[in-house]
Formats: structure tokens, sequence, C-alpha cells
């Protein structure tokens, strides 16, 4: 089989719930708008695992991420969800 047949190793999925860290104070949800109030619970049922993305400001942000990413119109998570997600192993950090 040559490389174009479609065969090969697969791409890692980019998981359903993305987040964006900036300078590890504030968070916001950049992917995954439908699971919003299920993460919120601390019960609740949603995809897993999180990906985090962190940077260390909003200019590195835009700069990686571009038009993709508008602070203002993405929902804020409060850093205590974060946590807990941290703490219960759904989240996966990556700096970048």
């Amino acid at each position: 089989m040559n490389a174009l047949s479609g065969e090969g190793p697969k791409q890692p999925k980019e998981p359903e719930i993305v987040l964006v860290s900036l300078e590890n104070a504030n968070y916001y949800l950049l992917k995954g708008d439908d699971h919003l109030s299920q993460m919120l619970l601390a019960d609740g049922k949603f995809p897993t695992p999180i990906l985090c993305m962190n940077f260390n400001s909003l200019f590195d942000a835009k700069r990686a991420l571009g038009d993709r990413f508008k602070p203002g119109a993405c929902w804020a998570v409060n850093p205590k969800i974060v946590k807990r997600l941290r703490d219960t192993n759904c989240l996966i950090e990556t700096d970048a």
C-alpha cells in the first residue's frame, strides 16, 4: 500500500472539550459548549479527557489560536472547577 491509500497511523482525535488557560489563572471554554453544564456539576457526565492549553498571556494565545480564540465570546470557567477536573484526572494539560 502506498501513503495515499489512507492507511497508516491514525492521528489522535482532539478531545470534545477544550479549555484555554491564561497565566494559570483565567480559564475559558474553547470547545465543548454542549457539555458545559454537565462539566460544572460535581457528578456530571461529560466526555473525558478534557484538554487544557496553558498560555502565558493573551498575546500568546491569540498568536497560536488566531481568530479561533476570542475570550469575550467564550464561557469563563471557575478555577475551582478546573482544580476539581485536575484532581479527578479528567484534565490533560499542555503548555502551548
